[in-house]
């Protein structure tokens, strides 16, 4: 009998079925860290966000104690700084009609220019961070460019619109009710504030339960209806039966908070 022995020429190299699981098991927990790791800084973002918004209602009343009126309706603001205009001090933050649209010419005083005067004054008067230029964007009297004219959020690609929104019937963006002065959060859109879809049904769903009622139809954070976001919320039929879309995980909603005045 002839014993046959390996040679250099005829050995055989490459993963074992053990190799291979080792692999496999260490590339599965890199992702899930990864997904995780991007979790919890998704989970910080929105923290920040509902910081932001306590931080922005703390110096619109602020600002409202030092100089008795409010930031973009301020009627003597260029008494105080040169780089602004005035609003016309009619106790609101911009003018719409009773279904929510703005009426006043831009470039007036009683317009959706305040929307933007108003981040300018808060700024100036040390109240919020940044700087901006107090007017509205090249599209339109309402348009929001964020981190331009108004601030940006620490949660990527949102930002925040202040503005005086009456509504009393006619609308479908939002359901007919008396609004007032409201933080708009959501992403950019074109000719527009900001109302883009920037969060995903369960995170407002999230944020809306710990700080309201949790319905996006009713209390004091709304969502937008399926007429401007059709995603983020479901059973549209019903102000108090609308709920939101939770089975969606895209970011489809943007949030209104009502500010009481």
């Amino acid at each position: 009998m002839v014993n046959q022995q390996s040679t250099p020429g005829n050995q055989q190299s490459g993963f074992t079925l053990i190799e291979m699981s080792i692999v496999l098991a260490i590339i599965g927990l890199v992702i899930g860290g990864i997904v995780a790791g991007q979790s919890l800084v998704r989970a910080a973002q929105i923290r920040d966000m509902i910081g932001e918004f306590d931080s922005y209602v703390k110096a619109i009343k602020e600002f409202q104690d030092k100089y008795h009126a409010l930031p973009g309706d301020m009627n003597n603001a260029t008494i105080f700084w040169a780089n602004t205009a005035n609003g016309d001090g009619n106790g609101e933050i911009g003018t719409s009609s009773n279904t929510g649209t703005p009426t006043d010419t831009p470039g007036g005083l009683a317009n959706s220019g305040e929307w933007f005067l108003a981040w300018q004054h808060l700024s100036d008067a040390g109240f919020v961070q940044g700087s901006f230029t107090g007017t509205y964007g090249a599209g339109g009297a309402s348009e929001a460019v964020i981190g331009t004219n108004v601030p940006a959020s620490r949660l990527s690609g949102g930002g925040w619109t202040l503005n005086y929104y009456l509504n009393t019937s006619g609308n479908v963006g939002l359901w007919s009710d008396q609004y007032g002065h409201l933080l708009n959060f959501g992403g950019s859109v074109a000719k527009n504030y900001t109302i883009g879809g920037i969060l995903r049904p369960d995170e407002a769903l999230s944020i809306d339960q710990k700080i309201d009622d949790g319905m996006p139809g009713t209390g004091s954070i709304r969502a937008w209806r399926t007429s401007v976001l059709p995603k983020c919320t479901a059973t549209d039929t019903s102000q108090t039966a609308q709920i939101y879309n939770i089975g969606d995980s895209n970011p489809d909603c943007a949030l209104v908070f009502l500010l009481g005045f």
